[in-house]
């Protein structure tokens, strides 16, 4: 297997899955959904957000517009391949797969931990910490290692970064309104860095005549990794 830390494209028919990864993370941690949407046919897109997948210096200079402008760029490829585009992410992903549906026409949504109100409140002071700290950390967690090659997030970050993480999620809340498309929001019970109200914040404020929760009971905020919440969330996305 190549560079997990790679976008992809796995070509397919004419339903294009555009994957969007999280915060400080790379495509791989999309990247077992990805193969299992290619095996049902469809086209798929895992992208990878400017200042990640290298070092954690190159994100002290992207703002969260960079981050939007990634994911339009995604949309935009697939649409040249396929007739109809689904907008998948992971928690920041979440946020710009939200914001996607509310700027393009898409045939349908899927959001996975949606950073819509992170677990630490501190983050939201991100912006004033930032002028006296320069980086920060978060605890990794201990994986199997089957599970733990597909995450590879920095092991720290700038705390810019962060101030530019929040900014989108405040933006996001306001856009909700905006977005139609059909909607399905994933989320975990006991998710430690996602507050698992996000969800319902998102199902009660997008206008989406057809949208739906998927409460996954326990389990952790990087879902896509862990079997059998993956199978789980596969078998209602397709």
């Amino acid at each position: 297997m190549s560079d997990l830390r790679l976008p992809y494209y796995f070509p397919g028919n004419k339903t294009g899955c555009l994957l969007i990864h999280g915060f400080t993370s790379t495509p791989a941690e999309l990247r077992i959904m990805g193969e299992a949407l290619h095996k049902k046919g469809y086209s798929v897109y895992g992208i990878l957000l400017a200042g990640h997948g290298t070092m954690p210096d190159d994100m002290l200079t992207v703002s969260s517009e960079d981050w939007i402008e990634c994911a339009q760029q995604g949309v935009n490829e697939l649409k040249k391949q396929c007739n109809r585009v689904i907008v998948i992410g992971h928690s920041m992903g979440g946020l710009l797969a939200l914001q996607m549906a509310a700027r393009n026409k898409i045939a349908g949504l899927v959001t996975i931990a949606a950073a819509i109100k992170p677990f630490n409140r501190l983050s939201a002071l991100a912006w004033l910490f930032k002028h006296f700290q320069k980086y920060t950390s978060l605890p990794q967690g201990e994986w199997p290692p089957e599970q733990k090659k597909y995450l590879l997030h920095y092991p720290y970050f700038p705390v810019s970064a962060a101030a530019e993480l929040h900014r989108l999620a405040v933006h996001t809340r306001r856009i909700l309104p905006q977005i139609t498309a059909n909607a399905l929001i994933i989320q975990t019970k006991d998710d430690e860095t996602v507050r698992p109200e996000s969800a319902n914040i998102i199902y009660h404020n997008i206008s989406s005549q057809e949208k739906e929760c998927l409460w996954l009971d326990g389990g952790t905020h990087n879902v896509p990794v862990v079997p059998p919440y993956n199978q789980q969330m596969m078998t209602r996305i397709t």
